[in-house]
């Protein structure tokens, strides 16, 4: 009897999955191990990045980007000062984020850097995936929607899983703009529920609300990949990607209260000015970090749902000034109540919280976990 060859499906995912940020490395990570999870199948990143790397670039193309960088924010002048001091420990931590890409991070084969090039030689797929992070964030939309799978045909398998659109709401130009891109996908979830409200609205149709990728993992499952870090233990650890000097107060204070060492992980200039600045810290090594902390302190959304998921005691902070409205700042607020954490959402004033109760919370965590991944494998059987 002739055995029939199973058909194997492609699935192609575009999202940020690259560049030195954990948070971003991470989920990316975590949504092609969720996939491959459920059915045996080729998944990968369709290898999109805005725009030639800074690695890549000519000399002026260089020049005019750091020119751009320095015009953004006053800190980036000492940034570039303290990165030059110590650009042999930041060697060693992109080493790390590149080990962890080229072994964990499945790409395709071609690169791309424009909408125009995908619209040329599209990546072929069965199913196509909008993948999580601030994909649909108006901000970092620069007009070409390629996260919005714009080189495609309607007909052809569309679907977004845990996109944010990272913002309050959408201006008016936008909303009309996002209809049209939307339309045609056959499944579109959001990882805030406000997004989903949002986008409901504007699309007429239901907008499922699911859970970061990072969440979809269990702390078993990352445990495969996390690499252990030599420090004095017990401690605090922070990872603020802003420059908010009311963290690194609050974790100050907090670790002369139980007299614990505070350890940073390197993400600004004002880490590296830190005593216990950790520089060589990957994603692996971050994993173990989280795991193994008395506190977190931390303005970083994935620091938040790392914390969560590994049941660590940890303080949240708006990235930058200006309350919950400003820019990006709503979104770990947003996280927090659906967990009914607001209360560790911290600002200038040191004040301390009862341990956290993870028993109610951890139930909660893993019934959305399991309603996210049914949806997940609606779109995989689709």
């Amino acid at each position: 009897m002739k055995l029939e060859n199973k058909h194997i499906k492609r699935i192609g995912i575009i999202s940020y999955h690259s560049g030195y940020n954990i948070g971003t490395m991470l989920q990316a990570y975590a949504l092609q191990a969720a996939i491959e999870k459920l059915e045996d199948c080729h998944v990968e990143y369709i290898n999109y990045v805005e725009g030639v790397p800074f690695s890549q670039a000519g000399f002026k193309v260089r020049i005019e980007k750091i020119i751009q960088k320095l015009k953004t924010l006053p800190e980036n002048y000492i940034s570039i000062f303290y990165n030059y001091l110590n650009k042999r420990n930041l060697m060693e931590r992109r080493k790390q984020f590149d080990t962890f890409f080229s072994t964990y991070i499945h790409t395709s084969p071609i690169s791309y850097f424009s909408l125009s090039e995908l619209k040329q030689s599209p990546p072929e797929y069965d199913i196509y995936i909008a993948g999580s992070d601030q994909t649909w964030n108006p901000t970092f939309l620069k007009d070409n929607g390629a996260y919005f799978l714009r080189f495609l045909r309607n007909d052809q398998n569309k679907n977004s899983y845990a996109a944010s659109i990272g913002v309050y709401d959408l201006p008016e130009d936008v909303k009309s703009q996002y209809a049209s891109y939307l339309c045609s996908f056959n499944f579109i979830s959001c990882r805030e529920s406000s997004g989903c409200e949002c986008l409901s609205k504007v699309l007429n149709r239901p907008v499922t609300h699911v859970v970061d990728p990072a969440l979809l993992l269990t702390p078993e499952d990352w445990k495969s990949i996390e690499l252990p870090v030599k420090i004095r233990t017990p401690y605090i650890i922070c990872y603020i990607l802003g420059y908010r000097e009311c963290i690194r107060t609050f974790a100050k204070k907090l670790g002369e209260k139980y007299n614990l060492p505070v350890y940073f992980i390197v993400s600004t200039y004002l880490d590296m000015k830190e005593e216990n600045g950790l520089f060589d810290i990957g994603p692996g090594q971050f994993l173990s970090l989280i795991r193994n902390a008395e506190y977190v302190c931390t303005d970083s959304f994935h620091g938040t749902v790392f914390s969560m998921n590994y049941k660590r005691n940890f303080y949240s902070f708006y990235k930058r000034e200006g309350g919950e409205a400003f820019g990006d700042n709503s979104r770990i607020p947003k996280l927090l109540r659906e967990y009914s954490l607001l209360n560790r959402l911290k600002d200038k004033d040191f004040i301390e919280e009862e341990d956290i109760n993870y028993d109610e919370i951890g139930e909660v965590i893993s019934k959305k976990r399991n309603a996210s991944v049914s949806y997940l494998k609606k779109i995989i059987s689709s």
